[in-house]
């Protein structure tokens, strides 16, 4: 059973969610200093991941095992890279950031990979 649709749309939910707390943090006590890995988070985590899901659900992926390699590097890229960024701008320290971006990047790569070589067979709900 392919439940990659499933998983990366809750992932997307539950990452918009966090991003929305964390929006309201920020504006709650003034300090929008996170404001640049607030918004990585909300991109690369909420609206990437739900795109992701709507595409493993309508194209009828026959790739599943490169699919789920790429949401395997999606979603905890997303979530290291909005970390990373914040502690970065903290800090100073920019590791963390590095790989979640090298993560993602891998991941946008694999998704890359995936609708390059994968038919397009819209699944019609059935």
């Amino acid at each position: 059973m392919n439940n990659l649709p499933r998983i990366c749309w809750t992932s997307s939910a539950l990452i918009a969610l966090a991003g929305m707390l964390w929006g309201l943090q920020m504006a709650i006590s003034g300090d929008h200093s996170n404001l640049a890995a607030h918004a990585h988070l909300s991109l690369l985590g909420w609206v990437s991941l739900a795109l992701y899901g709507t595409y493993y659900h309508l194209a009828g992926v026959t790739r599943l095992r490169l699919a789920r390699l790429q949401v395997l590097f999606a979603i905890p890229g997303s979530i290291i890279m909005g970390i990373g960024i914040a502690i970065a701008h903290q800090t100073g320290a920019e590791e963390l950031a590095k790989a979640g971006s090298l993560m993602v990047i891998i991941s946008a790569a694999l998704f890359a990979a995936i609708t390059l070589t994968s038919p397009l067979r819209i699944n019609n709900g059935g």
